[in-house]
């Protein structure tokens, strides 16, 4: 059973439009309401691929409720701690025209109440479950040193953990090395202080992650694939272009659900990153991981490319 990680869940409501006109009155075309939060999305994803799992999460207010709700009606098996604070709502504009997407998000508050109580709903429940999902943001004036905390807890029962998160957090919770993590193009830059230019600048950044003790690295190069690297081997994931068909917000989310169910079949490297890479790509193209079956996920697998770098 897998346990994913939501501290700072989001009412996440996209609005999609023709184009973005600033200052001025804008139409919307389409609005969707979605439980958010980078765990609660692998929880979906997960759910989507039948492999049992469930939400931990800090919800409180109407947002919350609109969460919870969200979470039963779409059969996810969840925790939810309850805050007296209100679930922050984020904001996704797509605009049709030109595919590009706007992300105005609110930063989310806990109480130190809340914290203990997620701790201690943590700790029982890692006892049930052999991975564990560490995803996303902190809620504002949480310690940054709390996703170390809690992979020092799941490495004491055993339980791998999977991490995609950013920022301090992501830094201080490297040092307790997780059994994988998962940088975006733009992180891995941002932690080696370079931009990466080709397949050995991957490796480079791949051998820094692993040389911390994480068993397996993940890069997601969103429309350009993915590379994943253990240190007896790794590959380079070339993907194929598809059309965006709603919005690529969530698609690192997708992958993340893909590697997580592949660890729990115990699949190899290289088949773990090939499904996750064509999940996520089936995610973008469908626009929805309700809309992702077996079919389109093998159609894309089909059409990845693979290069073993060593």
């Amino acid at each position: 059973m897998i346990l994913t990680v939501t501290l700072n869940p989001a009412l996440d409501k996209v609005i999609i439009l023709e184009k973005l006109k600033q200052g001025k009155l804008n139409r919307v075309s389409k609005t969707s309401i979605l439980a958010g939060g980078k765990g609660i999305n692998v929880s979906e994803v997960l759910t989507k691929l039948k492999i049992k799992n469930k939400a931990l999460a800090i919800i409180g207010g109407d947002n919350g409720k609109k969460i919870a709700s969200i979470l039963t009606n779409n059969r996810i098996d969840s925790d939810l701690i309850w805050s007296k604070f209100e679930t922050r709502q984020n904001l996704k504009i797509k605009e049709r025209k030109t595919n590009q997407e706007t992300e105005i998000n609110e930063k989310g508050k806990v109480s130190r109440k809340d914290i203990d109580d997620f701790k201690f709903a943590f700790n029982k429940a890692i006892t049930k479950n052999k991975i564990v999902v560490l995803s996303g943001s902190l809620p504002n004036k949480v310690d940054k040193n709390i996703y170390a905390e809690l992979i020092d807890k799941a490495k004491e029962k055993d339980t791998k953990v999977i991490l995609d998160s950013s920022g301090k957090e992501f830094k201080l919770a490297l040092k307790k090395a997780p059994y994988l993590v998962k940088p975006n193009l733009e992180e891995i830059e941002n932690l080696l202080g370079k931009k990466i230019k080709n397949n050995q600048d991957l490796k480079k950044g791949a051998e820094y992650l692993l040389a911390q003790g994480v068993n397996i690295v993940m890069i997601s190069l969103g429309a350009e694939g993915a590379f994943i690297a253990s240190a007896a081997e790794a590959y380079r994931i070339s993907t194929p272009q598809v059309k965006i068909s709603q919005t690529t917000v969530g698609a690192g989310d997708t992958m993340v659900g893909g590697i997580a169910a592949q660890i729990d079949k115990a699949q190899n490297l290289k088949a773990t990153g090939k499904f996750a890479t064509a999940l996520a790509t089936a995610f973008v193209q469908s626009g929805s991981i309700n809309k992702i079956d077996k079919a389109l996920i093998e159609k894309m697998e089909n059409m990845i490319q693979i290069e073993k770098i060593y």
